[in-house]
């Protein structure tokens, strides 16, 4: 038999656990929020970081300024005329007589040194040297025979068959001989040089400006009997020469190596640069008013 007290009322499960777990969970999500704000702060604190490194970095690297070198104007600039002349400027003279039998080059032509300018005939030289040619020939045989002479008078002395003046008679005979001999052939080495001179050759590389002969003109030798008339003028202008004369008070200046700038009437706009390559050293007396 059951009696009220046996009645039961239904069971009701209680979770007491759930509210903890509730916070627990809003605490993690927290937590979670909390770290992924201080991630993003450190990671923009990094990024910071970096980027101020970067720039000091960059900041820290020079700056190079790159300047090209370019001429510029004189402190003191002085215009001065001068005299341009040929480096290398002759006159060519003929070193024999003669005539001119012919010429190769003419006013303007370009030569190179040793080329053939002009060929002389010379007759009278030839003539010389073919009797100067005799007369050594004529001195070699009585060398020969006061050689043979000699030699006879020495054996006899040594036999005292003749007298020992008439042995040195014979051998200064021979001496006397033999230095005949070396003047014929000394005059005939030159008289061989004399015809040598019958081609005249260019003594360096340079332009024929003036020839003041012709083919039959009668040719002297040197230049002292016929001033002035020189076979050619020749004149080397691979490189030109300035003459200027500067005033006292720049002297100083006109130092060899320093350089100087030419102009020309002849070549308008253009520049031509140079070294001073020697000075005189000297003052002029009459100097030429600018």
């Amino acid at each position: 038999m059951k009696t009220t007290d046996d009645i039961t009322e239904p069971r009701v499960e209680k979770h007491p656990e759930r509210p903890k777990y509730r916070a627990t969970l809003g605490g993690l999500v927290a937590v979670a929020l909390l770290g992924a704000a201080i991630y993003f702060i450190l990671r923009s604190r990094v990024a910071e970081a970096g980027t101020l490194v970067r720039a000091t970095e960059q900041s820290a690297i020079p700056i190079v300024s790159v300047v090209h070198p370019k001429r510029g104007a004189p402190t003191s600039e002085i215009v001065l005329p001068g005299g341009v002349q040929a480096f290398v400027d002759a006159p060519i003279y003929a070193r024999t007589n003669g005539y001119l039998k012919k010429w190769h080059f003419d006013i303007g032509a370009r030569v190179k040194q040793g080329e053939l300018l002009a060929e002389i005939e010379t007759p009278e030289v030839d003539q010389q040297l073919e009797q100067a040619r005799s007369e050594l020939e004529t001195a070699k045989a009585n060398l020969g025979l006061a050689m043979t002479t000699a030699d006879r008078w020495k054996k006899l002395l040594e036999e005292d068959s003749v007298s020992k003046q008439e042995t040195d008679q014979a051998v200064s005979n021979l001496q006397a001989q033999k230095a005949t001999v070396n003047s014929n052939a000394a005059n005939v080495h030159r008289l061989e040089e004399l015809r040598s001179f019958e081609k005249v050759y260019a003594p360096f590389d340079g332009i024929i400006t003036a020839r003041n002969t012709d083919v039959g003109a009668l040719i002297n030798a040197g230049a002292a009997t016929t001033p002035g008339k020189e076979l050619f003028h020749l004149a080397a202008i691979h490189t030109l020469r300035v003459y200027v004369s500067v005033p006292e008070v720049y002297s100083r200046a006109a130092i060899p190596g320093a350089t100087a700038t030419l102009t020309l009437d002849e070549f308008p706009g253009q520049v031509f640069r140079g070294t001073l390559a020697r000075n005189a050293n000297s003052i002029d007396p009459f100097p030429a008013r600018f």
